[in-house]
């Protein structure tokens, strides 16, 4: 692959590219620019396989540029690097071709996994590109990925072969199998064949891994309503399996084989509709864009319901209230995809907030960026829905339900765990929740058992023990990382707890 690097900040443009020469020696960077008409300029003429840009740049932006790329008739893969700021011009950018975006910073494992993706859908449109043009399959594919496009030697090959000319109206069908595709699109594409052949439509089928769709496309029909209604017929009013009933479905008319890609680009976006809508609906456009939404109220009560669920430990109550949100929009209202999305991302951030708040989540062990892609991508309730079920399967609760441990002593263990080697007081941790020292340690001492002084004296012990056993570090050392400024003091108190030395404790596990 030839790739493309658009970055104004400098430092970011040369740790990109020392990064990519380090871990992707087969990926040659032709050019670098910092601003997008530097880099429109190296696009047009390396035309690489891959551009990495950012979106905000002086003299021309990342957008522009792009759009600017695709009217020379160019289509190379494009990562765009945002920040949370720009997070909706990012989204607008999947209009232009762009695969994937990464959020500033970049972090490196993240960086090295986009570019991994994107070398594997190039590898797979390379093996989808013919050595002539072949089949119609063949030439909707290089017009779907980018990899060619529509000259007038391609159009009179079509017209003679296929009957298809610049007026031609064409039908794109897309389903969508999601998390499906991998193992059920060869199933999908035989029962389409079977259905096609029976109506005796021409058309042929395309699969898009990236996308994880299947595109059928029809041509030589009657009508484009009469095939609306045959396919409803023959697939979403028929019985269907578990399996079916994660698939969507959605259709679009376009004019011509050079609106392939824009019409596939402009519907696939609105399969999202399937959330609302059900599966038992054909997304159809332009008509889902006339479809008047309600505004969509968010559930306070829900959220803080599953808050007090997740402080009490009460397994129950926290899937009871997770299954109520799920079914808040499933009441036959017409809310925008968009908008239960906004709500399924607010839900699951105080989800996570709270957990982290009370000490039963691994806030690491949490991809954030995974979440909200995953969210944001979903095109079906299912997806949505699995994207709940994995956050709150990385929720640890006791399960007990019956020790109704408060949120603030719940706070106090959190921040005992976290600021432990800073000498955090009991003082200080009652003043960030404005309650009195006096109330908080008697509840604390009544809700776990054990004072203050003795709960964060045994907590820091224990962290003293693994650095014993398990680093080679100075006892001094150990003393300062655990919130001891006197290593005497804490050699005197570990012995009184532990009953050796920290010398001897060291000693006898090795």
């Amino acid at each position: 692959m030839r790739a493309v690097v658009v970055e104004d900040e400098i430092l970011i443009r040369e740790g990109l590219c020392k990064l990519m020469n380090k871990m992707f020696p087969d990926i040659v960077i032709e050019g670098v620019a910092g601003n997008g008409q530097e880099g429109l300029r190296y696009i047009e003429e390396y035309q690489p396989d891959l551009v990495i840009t950012d979106i905000k740049m002086p003299v021309m932006d990342g957008l522009e540029m792009l759009g600017k790329v695709q009217e020379a008739g160019l289509f190379p893969k494009v990562i765009v690097l945002t920040a949370y700021s720009e997070f909706e011009y990012a989204k607008q950018a999947v209009k232009l071709g762009v695969c994937d975006y990464i959020i500033k910073p970049v972090v490196v494992p993240e960086f090295v996994q986009t570019i991994r993706k994107i070398q594997n859908l190039y590898e797979q449109e390379q093996k989808r590109t013919p050595e002539t043009m072949g089949s119609l399959e063949h030439i909707v594919s290089g017009l779907l990925y980018g990899v060619s496009g529509l000259d007038a030697k391609m159009q009179d090959f079509l017209c003679k072969k296929y009957g298809i000319v610049e007026q031609t109206p064409l039908i794109e069908l897309l389903i969508y199998m999601g998390d499906s595709f991998e193992t059920g699109r060869e199933k999908k594409r035989q029962e389409m064949k079977k259905i096609l052949e029976q109506k005796d439509v021409r058309y042929c089928l395309v699969d898009m891994e990236y996308d994880r769709t299947i595109l059928a496309l029809f041509y030589g029909y009657a009508s484009r309503q009469e095939i609306e209604r045959w396919y409803q017929h023959q697939i979403l009013f028929q019985k269907r399996d578990e399996r079916e009933r994660h698939i969507s479905y959605g259709m679009v008319e376009i004019i011509g084989a050079q609106a392939v890609r824009e019409g596939y680009q402009t519907l696939l976006p609105y399969m999202d509709w399937n959330i609302v809508l059900g599966d038992d609906v054909l997304i159809s456009y332009p008509r889902i864009g006339d479809v008047q939404t309600e505004i969509c109220i968010y559930p306070v009560e829900l959220e803080n319901q599953i808050k007090a669920a997740i402080c009490t430990g009460e397994e129950g109550r926290i899937r009871e209230t997770t299954k109520r949100f799920q079914a808040y929009f499933l009441n036959g209202r017409m809310y925008s995809p968009r908008e239960i999305k906004g709500s399924y991302v607010r839900f699951q951030w105080a989800i996570l907030n709270i957990a982290k708040e009370v000490g039963c989540i691994d806030y690491q062990q949490v991809d954030q960026k995974n979440l909200l892609d995953h969210i944001m991508g979903a095109k079906t309730r299912e997806e949505l829905q699995k994207c709940l079920e994995e956050l709150l399967s990385h929720v640890r609760v006791s399960g007990k339900g019956t020790e109704a441990v408060s949120l603030a002593v719940k706070k106090t263990k959190s921040m005992i765990h976290e600021f432990y080697a800073d000498g955090i007081t009991l003082s200080e941790i009652a003043d960030r929740l404005n309650l009195t020292q006096e109330y908080l340690g008697s509840q604390f001492h009544k809700e776990v058992g054990e004072n203050f002084s003795t709960y964060i004296r045994n907590y820091r012990l224990s962290k003293a023990k693994e650095l014993l056993i398990g680093t080679q570090l100075k006892q001094y050392e150990i003393a300062e990382k655990v919130g001891y400024a006197d290593a005497k003091y804490f050699a005197r108190v570990f012995k009184e707890c532990v009953g050796m030395s920290p010398a001897e404790y060291r000693k006898s596990h090795r």
